[in-house]
C-alpha cells in the first residue's frame, strides 16, 4: 500500500522568491488575457495566473529549450476551466496554435467543447470575437491538426480515444509523427486519472502493448495502460526525439492522489493550490445543510420538493430573474435508479393536497444536535418553511398543484441511456446537453436520476437538494472505514455545492450573503440539502467524517443568535431616545474635474516603436527562430497633433477596443452618461476631447502620415486610457448624507442569527457581560481586538459612571451601516457607546440632559500601513470618516434645531498595541481624567 501524506504537504513551486533572484517584477495580466475573456477572474484565479506568468518567466532565463510540465491543484467549483481558456490565449501569444484537450470522461469532452467553440453557448469562456494584435483569431475544432493553421486549432479527445490514436493507426487520425512534427500544448482535465503508474510504482511495460480500448474496458485497465508512458513520454518528451522541444503539458485537476511517490512527481510541477478548504473560506460556494430524518422515501421525496417550490417563491419575490432550482435523486443500483423513476413519476401524476399530511409531525423525525452545527440545520429550516406557508395563508393543494406541473416526465432525467447495453450508466448526447445547460433559462429539467454519472466532470450551479432514495450504509456494516459508496456521495456533494449567483443590493453577486443573516428568506438560496434516512445516525456519522476530511464541513462553526437584553428593551432609552444615521445618496456634484480641468494639466506625450525594434519570427516546424533588428535613426522629434485631426476610423477602432472590456467607461451609453456626447464622432469636437493636444515622438525623418496605421492605433489607445483614468478617478457618483435621527427598532428590533466559529474567549466574556446592564446584547462573540475593547470598557465603566447617569455598548452585528461624507462608503462601526449625563445642560433656551451616540471601531495590526500608523493603511478612510463626525456633530455643534442635546462623537481606532490616539480621544472626549494604559 502506498504511503500517504497530508494534503496540506502537497509543495508549490516557489517562484516569488525566484523571480526576486532574477529581478522578475511581478507580472499584470495582459489585457490580450482580460479583454477576450468573458468572465472577470476571482482573486484565487488571478494569483494562479499571475504564478503562471511568472514562471515562464523564470523558465526563459533557465531552461527555454525544454518542455513545459505544470500542474493547477484547484477545487471544484473554482473556475479551472477559464484558467485554460487563459492559458489557450497566451500561448497563442506566444506562437503556439496547436492545443490537445483531453480527460478521461467523454462527457467532460463535451462541455468542455461548449466552452471553447460554442460561442453561442451560455457556458461559453472567451468575448464573442477573440481579438489578438488587432487580428480576429478563430478557435476550430479540428480531430487532425493541420501544418499551417490561421487561428487556434483545438483537437479534443478522451484519454482513450487518445491512446487509441496513437496506437492503433487509422485513416484521417493524429498519429504520433504528426504530434511530433508539432509544438503543442495540452490540457489534462481531472488529471488525477493520469497517475496510475505512479500510484502502482512498478508497471509492468508487457502492459503497455498497444491494445484497443473500447466501451467495454473496464476503468481499472484504462488507468493501467500506462497514461504516463503515452503522455509524458511519448507525446511531450516527443519520445526522447528531440533536444529543443517546447511542448507544453498543463495539469488541472481538483485531487492529487495524497501518496509519497505523487508528491515527489509533483514537488517541482505544482504552479498553484487552491483547496477546497480555502475555496469554502472565501464564501464562493453554497453551506451544506445535512437533513438526516426518519421520513420514509416518498416523504424525503416531497420534502425536497417543498424546498425547491419554497425556494422558487422566495425568488419571484425578491425579482431573481430566471431562477430554476433543480433536485437530484440518487440510487444505489441502476436498476433502483430506473424503478425510482418511474415510482417518482407514479407519484407526481396522483399527488394532493393529502400526500403532505406527514407534514404535521416532520419535525419530530428530523434529527437536529442541541448545539446548532451550520451543517445540520434540516430542523430549524423546515420550521421556517412551515411558517412561511402559514404566514402566506398557502394550501397545500396549490402546492401540490405547482409540482405536478413543473415535475412532468419531460422535467426529469435519468442518466441512463435507454440504448445503453453495458453495464455503466451511459448517456446520449440529447442528455449531456441538457445536463450541462441546467441553468438556461430554456432548459426545462428539474429533477435529475443517477448512481455514480455525475460525481466528477459536472458544472451545475441550480442544483439545491440531492436525495439519497435509498436507506442504510453503503457497505458492510463497519463503522471503522468509510465506503467508497460514501465518498462518492460526497464527490457529489462537491458538484452541488457551486453557488448560484444572484443581484441583491451592494452585496457581491457570486459570493454568500448572508453569512451574518441566517434567517434572511434569501440564505435559502444559499445552501446545497442533502436529505437522507439514517434512524441509528451510523450513515450520516460516515458521511461527515467524509465531508470533514476535505473541509466541506467544520464542527468549530455554529449558529448562534443575538437579541437586546428584555431590560434595555423595556427601557426609556430604548424607546425615547433617538439613534442617529445617514444615507447613502446621488451625489450632485459627481465630477470633481471636468474635461477642461484636465486639459490644462494634461501632458501627453507618445513615442513611436519605430525608433529601434527587433521583429521574430517562429517556425516551430523547423524547430529554428529568425531575428532581425533594425536600428533606426536615433534622432527624434515631436509632432503635435490634435485629437480631432487623427482619423476617425482609428478613433473608432479604438473605441471599440476599449468598450469590450466589462462595465468599460467607452461603452456608449457610459460616455453618454458621462460626457454627455449624442455619438462617438462627438469626441472628435473641441467641446470634448477634440482640442486635446497629442505629443507623438518620431524618428527624425518621419512624418504624421509615415507612422503605421497600428502604431496610431496604439497611441489613441494609450491617450484615451490617460484621459479616462484622469477623468475616472475624478467621478465620485455617491456621497453620505448629513445625520438624521430615527428610532431604536428601526435597526435593533429582530434577533440577528448568524454563523461563528466557536471561541472559548469569546464565550467567557459572553458569560461575564450577562450581568452587565451597560452591555444590551444578550450574547457576545468578536475578533481578538474586539475582545479586548470590551476589557477596556469594563476597567473603565467606573470612570463613566461618574460623569453619567446612563451607559449603554451596542455591539453592531452588522444591521447598522453609515456611509462617509465623500464618496458614500459602507462603513458598519464594531460598537455603539450611548451616553446620557447627570447634569442638565443649558442648550438654546432649555435646559436638558445631553445625549452622546458614540462610534468605536476595533481595527488588528493587520490594518496597519508601512510607516506602523493606521494612517498608512487602507482602512484609514474609515478613522478620517469618524473624525469628521466628531468636527460636524461633536460637543459643541447642535446637530438639529429640533434635536439640539444630542452629540455624535467618532474615536479613533482601538488597537491594544497601539492604543495612543484611541486613549487620547477617549480621555478628551469624554472628559475622564485617568490615564488607560
Amino acid at each position: 500500500m502506498a504511503n500517504t501524506i497530508k494534503y496540506e504537504n502537497l509543495k508549490v513551486i516557489d517562484v516569488k522568491s525566484k523571480a526576486f533572484d532574477y529581478g522578475i517584477v511581478k507580472p499584470e495580466i495582459p489585457e490580450y488575457i482580460s479583454n477576450n475573456l468573458k468572465y472577470r477572474f476571482f482573486d484565487w484565479q488571478k494569483n494562479a495566473f499571475e504564478n503562471f506568468l511568472t514562471y515562464q518567466a523564470i523558465k526563459e532565463r533557465e531552461n527555454p529549450n525544454e518542455p513545459t510540465h505544470l500542474m493547477f491543484n484547484m477545487a471544484t467549483g473554482t473556475g479551472k476551466t477559464l484558467l485554460m481558456a487563459s492559458t489557450i490565449l497566451h500561448y497563442y501569444k506566444q506562437g503556439y496554435r496547436h492545443f490537445l484537450f483531453f480527460v478521461n470522461q467523454n462527457n467532460i469532452v463535451d462541455k468542455t467543447e461548449n466552452n471553447f467553440i460554442d460561442n453561442t453557448h451560455t457556458k461559453y469562456l472567451f468575448k464573442e470575437k477573440i481579438v489578438i494584435d488587432d487580428k480576429t483569431i478563430a478557435i476550430k475544432k479540428v480531430d487532425a491538426f493541420s501544418d499551417n493553421p490561421q487561428g487556434i486549432e483545438i483537437k479534443f479527445t478522451s484519454i482513450q480515444k487518445l491512446y487509441n490514436d496513437i496506437h492503433i493507426q487509422k485513416e484521417n487520425q493524429t498519429t504520433l509523427d504528426d504530434l511530433h512534427s508539432k509544438n503543442i500544448v495540452m490540457l489534462a482535465d481531472e488529471a488525477h486519472h493520469l497517475n496510475a503508474d505512479t500510484k502502482s510504482k512498478n508497471v509492468n511495460q508487457k502492459e503497455l502493448i498497444p491494445i484497443e480500448i473500447t466501451n467495454r474496458t473496464g476503468d481499472a485497465e484504462i488507468e493501467k495502460k500506462g497514461w504516463e508512458h503515452t503522455i509524458i513520454e511519448l507525446i511531450l518528451k516527443k519520445n526522447g526525439k528531440q533536444e529543443d522541444n517546447k511542448n507544453v503539458l498543463l495539469e488541472f485537476t481538483a485531487t492529487i492522489p495524497a501518496t509519497e511517490s505523487i508528491a515527489k512527481k509533483y514537488e517541482d510541477k505544482i504552479i498553484y493550490k487552491f483547496g477546497l478548504k480555502e475555496f469554502l473560506q472565501a464564501g464562493y460556494t453554497k453551506e451544506i445543510n445535512l437533513i438526516s430524518s426518519t421520513l420514509n422515501k416518498k416523504e424525503r421525496v416531497l420534502q425536497a420538493l417543498l424546498f425547491q417550490w419554497y425556494r422558487h417563491k422566495i425568488a419571484l419575490k425578491y425579482d431573481i430573474a430566471n431562477f430554476k432550482p433543480v433536485v437530484l435523486f440518487r440510487s444505489k443500483t441502476i436498476e433502483e435508479s430506473k424503478s425510482d423513476y418511474e415510482e417518482f413519476l407514479n407519484w407526481i401524476d396522483n399527488i394532493s393536497s393529502s400526500d403532505f399530511d406527514f407534514l404535521k409531525n416532520i419535525v419530530d423525525k428530523i434529527y437536529q444536535t442541541k448545539k446548532t452545527t451550520l451543517y445540520e440545520m434540516g430542523k430549524s429550516r423546515t420550521e421556517t418553511l412551515l411558517e412561511f406557508i402559514k404566514k402566506e395563508n398557502i394550501n397545500f393543494s396549490e402546492i401540490a398543484n405547482w409540482i405536478k406541473q413543473n415535475y412532468q416526465e419531460k422535467n426529469t432525467i435519468i442518466t441512463n441511456s435507454k440504448t445503453n447495453k453495458t453495464k455503466k450508466e451511459k448517456t446520449d448526447e440529447e442528455t449531456e446537453k441538457l445536463l450541462n445547460s441546467l441553468e438556461d433559462k430554456n432548459n426545462h429539467i428539474r429533477a435529475i436520476f443517477t448512481v455514480d454519472r455525475l460525481t466528477e466532470g459536472w458544472d451545475v450551479l441550480n442544483l439545491f437538494d440531492i436525495v439519497r432514495l435509498y436507506q442504510g450504509q453503503n457497505a458492510g456494516g463497519s463503522s471503522k472505514k468509510t465506503p467508497e459508496a460514501t465518498t462518492k456521495e460526497k464527490q457529489l456533494i462537491g458538484r452541488g455545492v457551486r453557488y448560484f449567483p444572484f443581484s441583491y443590493k451592494d452585496k457581491i453577486k457570486n459570493k454568500r450573503k448572508f453569512d451574518d443573516d441566517l434567517k434572511h428568506e434569501l440564505r435559502v438560496l444559499e445552501e446545497l440539502y442533502y436529505y437522507t434516512y439514517d434512524e441509528d445516525s451510523r450513515y450520516i456519522s460516515h458521511l461527515k467524517e467524509e465531508l470533514r476530511k476535505d473541509g466541506y464541513i467544520r464542527d468549530d462553526k455554529i449558529v448562534k443568535t443575538f437579541d437586546l437584553k428584555e431590560e434595555f428593551k423595556n427601557s426609556d432609552f430604548y424607546n425615547n431616545v433617538k439613534i442617529w444615521y445617514n444615507k447613502q445618496i446621488d451625489n450632485p456634484n459627481r465630477k470633481k474635474k471636468t474635461l477642461e480641468d484636465i486639459k490644462k494639466d494634461f501632458f501627453g506625450s507618445y513615442k513611436i516603436k519605430g525608433l529601434e525594434f527587433t521583429e521574430q519570427e517562429f517556425n516551430f516546424k523547423k524547430q529554428e527562430d529568425s531575428q532581425r533588428i533594425n536600428l533606426q535613426d536615433k534622432r527624434s522629434k515631436t509632432i503635435l497633433k490634435k485629437f480631432k485631426y487623427i482619423e476617425k476610423h482609428i478613433v473608432q477602432k479604438a473605441i471599440n477596443i476599449k468598450a469590450k472590456q466589462e462595465n468599460s467607461l467607452f461603452q456608449f451609453d457610459n460616455l453618454k452618461e458621462e460626457l454627455d456626447i449624442n455619438s462617438i464622432e462627438d469626441l472628435q469636437k473641441d467641446d470634448f476631447l477634440g482640442d486635446f493636444d497629442i505629443k507623438i515622438i518620431v524618428n527624425q525623418n518621419t512624418m504624421y502620415d509615415d507612422i503605421d496605421n497600428r502604431d496610431k492605433l496604439d497611441l489613441v489607445l494609450k491617450f484615451l486610457e490617460n484621459i479616462f483614468t484622469e477623468l475616472k478617478e475624478n467621478i465620485t457618483p455617491k456621497i453620505g448624507s448629513e445625520f438624521i435621527a430615527g428610532n431604536f427598532k428601526k435597526f435593533f428590533v429582530e434577533p440577528k442569527t448568524k454563523t461563528i466559529e466557536e471561541d472559548a474567549g469569546s464565550e467567557r466574556i459572553s458569560e461575564e457581560l450577562k450581568n452587565e446592564n451597560w452591555y444590551v446584547l444578550d450574547s457576545f462573540h468578536g475578533t481578538s481586538e474586539e475582545k479586548e475593547l470590551i476589557v477596556f470598557i469594563k476597567d473603565t465603566i467606573g470612570n463613566l459612571e461618574q460623569k453619567y447617569d446612563e451607559i449603554y455598548l451596542l455591539r453592531n452585528e452588522e444591521v447598522y451601516k453609515i456611509y462617509d461624507f465623500e464618496q458614500g462608503r459602507g462603513f458598519q462601526p464594531d460598537f455603539l457607546l450611548f451616553l446620557k449625563t447627570k447634569d442638565r445642560k443649558n442648550v438654546g433656551i432649555a435646559k436638558t440632559e445631553i445625549f452622546y451616540q458614540i462610534f468605536i471601531e476595533s481595527k488588528g495590526s493587520q490594518f496597519i500601513g508601512k510607516s506602523d500608523l493606521f494612517k498608512s493603511g487602507k482602512e484609514y478612510w474609515k478613522e478620517e470618516f469618524l473624525n469628521k463626525i466628531t468636527k460636524k456633530y461633536g460637543f459643541n455643534n447642535i446637530i438639529k434645531e429640533e434635536n439640539p442635546n444630542y452629540r455624535l462623537i467618532g474615536l479613533p481606532f482601538f488597537n491594544k498595541e497601539n492604543n495612543s490616539d484611541f486613549n487620547r480621544g477617549y480621555e478628551e472626549l469624554l472628559a475622564i481624567q485617568n490615564n488607560f494604559k
